[in-house]
């Protein structure tokens, strides 16, 4: 019997193995997401004892699974941005796109996933540097280009930036953030990237200012004394440290600096 236009217009190839192979890249590129989806389903699965649930701490393992199904959802992402990035979709579908993203507010979605990975950056669970920072950097992109409008899209993308050293332009994605709504905690940023930057008087300047606003800003003054360490001014690093250590508790880190800033004076 002949077969009909319909049933010849996506072709399989079947090789040795049961994977099925199409010959449209884009059709292999769907197979292959799904795929991916099934194998880390399973992983998770595998990695589940039944007989040891009483001994399991729910919120740890909800995290967990959180941050598993973020990892796909980022994966199945990715795979999807580069299909509609590609030339062989209309300008006008990606149009349509942008607009559905913007009405839905797809522009929150990217920023919290942005957060996600961020934090998980932080508490030292992604330890891929520059691949997880450059991931969160492209989140907050996308968050920008549905609304140029999320200040929390920049300042994310700068904490990204400023993971990975680049600390002028963190302050420029700060600034952005700034001109759309006025944030203490941006401000602290930009006063953190000129310290880590050797810019140690815009930073106490920066400081100051956000001082003058909030006396009880626990950050600057702890801002404050790590830029006077960073600037070997040892004396001055230790009165703002006893100033931030009757306003609030010091990280480990923070006491370890004042100790040395003690035997320096």
């Amino acid at each position: 019997m002949k077969k009909s236009n319909d049933e010849e217009d996506i072709k399989v190839n079947k090789r040795r193995t049961d994977k099925v192979y199409f010959e449209s890249t884009l059709l292999q590129q769907i197979s292959d997401g799904i795929d991916f989806i099934r194998d880390q389903s399973k992983e998770i699965l595998s990695e589940i004892d039944l007989k040891g649930l009483d001994n399991i701490d729910i919120d740890e393992f909800g995290e967990y699974t959180l941050d598993q199904i973020s990892d796909i959802s980022d994966e199945l992402s990715q795979l999807k941005s580069e299909l509609f990035d590609s030339d062989d979709f209309p300008t006008f579908i990606k149009e349509y796109t942008l607009d559905a993203k913007r009405a839905l507010n797809r522009d929150d979605d990217y920023v919290r996933r942005a957060q996600r990975r961020l934090d998980r950056h932080n508490s030292g669970e992604l330890v891929n540097v520059y691949k997880t920072n450059a991931r969160i950097i492209e989140l907050c992109d996308k968050a920008i280009e549905v609304n140029s409008s999320n200040a929390d899209a920049y300042y994310v993308k700068g904490r990204a930036l400023m993971n990975l050293d680049k600390y002028p332009e963190a302050i420029e994605e700060f600034i952005n953030s700034l001109a759309i709504e006025d944030d203490i905690k941006v401000w602290i940023a930009i006063a953190n990237s000129n310290t880590l930057n050797g810019d140690y008087d815009d930073a106490i300047g920066i400081y100051e200012k956000i001082l003058e606003r909030d006396e009880n800003s626990f950050d600057a003054v702890k801002g404050k004394a790590l830029t006077y360490y960073a600037s070997g001014d040892f004396a001055k690093a230790n009165e703002e440290f006893k100033n931030a250590s009757s306003m609030g508790t010091l990280d480990s880190t923070s006491k370890e600096i004042w100790d040395e800033c003690l035997e320096n004076i």
